[in-house]
């Protein structure tokens, strides 16, 4: 996400199944890559995404209490039409309200059978710091987790979450960030990633400007299994 890239620089609906983010995955060529996009990239055509060997796009939702990306709710449902595998995320405000935050993105995140989890961006501390950041957190989650019926994605930064967050939530699907390596770092209490991020400068044909590039640490059918589904 754009606002990461600004934290790396000053830093240097439900489901059963076995939680597949704490165990080994797939390695190399198994991997499956998407990107996620938000108002700063220009698209003109969904359809032919496909063929960059794309199988998910994820887009941002809302940030805050009231912000809405103003691509949003087109962008979705064009990803439907194009046949994509969809996701939306939302950045979490550590001074706002969670709940608050969190029925703001139920309100404006449809997310259906076929669809990725919920998936929450957390990567800043925002003034005025609060005590209950741990337990603000978890209501967010808990409440996005109510509402869809499964655990939500957590987006986040190695160097962030082991300073502010250190060992808490890791039965939480992981979603990391970390350029120019072949492996990423996993925070602490994780032991395995869900979901990396491995570029900013990923090119896609349609789409004007680099997108993050991410990968799903499995196959197909690994993917299917995280999908939401009706129940």
């Amino acid at each position: 996400m754009k606002n990461f890239r600004m934290y790396l620089a000053t830093t240097a609906i439900s489901i059963s199944l076995m939680p597949l983010w704490n165990v080994a995955m797939a390695e190399g060529d198994q991997r499956l890559t998407g990107i996620d996009v938000s108002h700063h990239n220009n698209v003109s055509d969904w359809s032919e995404i496909k063929s960059a060997d794309i199988s998910f796009v994820i887009l941002k939702a809302t940030d805050g209490m009231d912000y809405l990306d103003p691509t949003f709710t087109d962008r979705f449902k064009a990803l439907k039409t194009a046949g994509l595998i969809r996701g939306a995320y939302h950045f979490y405000e550590t001074n706002d309200s969670p709940l608050v935050q969190a029925n703001w993105f139920i309100k404006n995140a449809p997310l259906k059978a076929g669809d990725l989890p919920p998936i929450v961006d957390i990567e800043r501390v925002k003034a005025p710091a609060t005590k209950n950041l741990h337990s603000d957190f978890k209501t967010f989650l808990k409440q996005l987790e109510g509402h869809y019926g499964v655990k939500p994605i957590i987006y986040t930064g190695t160097k962030f979450w082991n300073h502010v967050m250190k060992e808490h939530l890791a039965d939480y699907p992981l979603w990391i960030a970390e350029y120019g390596t072949d492996s990423p770092t996993i925070p602490d209490g994780w032991q395995n990633w869900t979901m990396w991020q491995y570029t900013d400068a990923r090119a896609i044909p349609n789409v004007d400007g680099d997108t993050d590039g991410s990968h799903f640490n499995g196959g197909a059918d690994a993917l299917s299994e995280i999908l939401l589904v009706d129940g």
